[in-house]
């Protein structure tokens, strides 16, 4: 628990037990989750929270960079715990969610935009979703 008040404290998030709570659930289950995802975790601890109230502390974790949102095509939204820059696989008919590590990508993406600033962009990140599915239904 230590170590969840300290990751916390790091991001400048004023420590509560709800916020731990759901700081648990997103490192034990180290995946690609949604609020309902959370909730459902966190009722199977026997922690009572709303879904407004998952809602905002996700938003204020991905806010304070403590968390990412995924962009995929349409709702419901999905979170990812690992920060550090990597693209995505999002299957667009399961909604399946896969980290896809390729710096060359990132590196080249960078490098162009490097190349071809976009005027009054001050970018923050790079987001890379990569949506579809192959013939046989399976993420590509």
């Amino acid at each position: 628990m230590d170590t969840l008040r300290a990751a916390l404290r790091e991001k400048g998030i004023q420590v509560t037990q709800q916020r731990l709570e759901v700081l648990r659930v997103l490192r034990d289950l180290n995946t690609h989750l949604t609020v309902e995802h959370v909730r459902a975790a966190l009722q199977e601890r026997q922690v009572c929270l709303t879904t407004a109230t998952v809602y905002n502390i996700l938003n204020l974790f991905e806010k304070k960079g403590l968390i990412r949102k995924v962009s995929t095509a349409g709702e419901p939204v999905i979170y990812d715990v690992n920060t550090y820059d990597h693209a995505h696989i999002c299957d667009a008919a399961t909604r399946s969610v896969r980290d896809f590590d390729d710096q060359e990508l990132l590196t080249l993406v960078r490098g162009y935009l490097k190349a071809h600033p976009i005027p009054d962009l001050e970018l923050k990140r790079i987001d890379i979703s990569l949506i579809g599915t192959d013939h046989h239904g399976e993420i590509v």
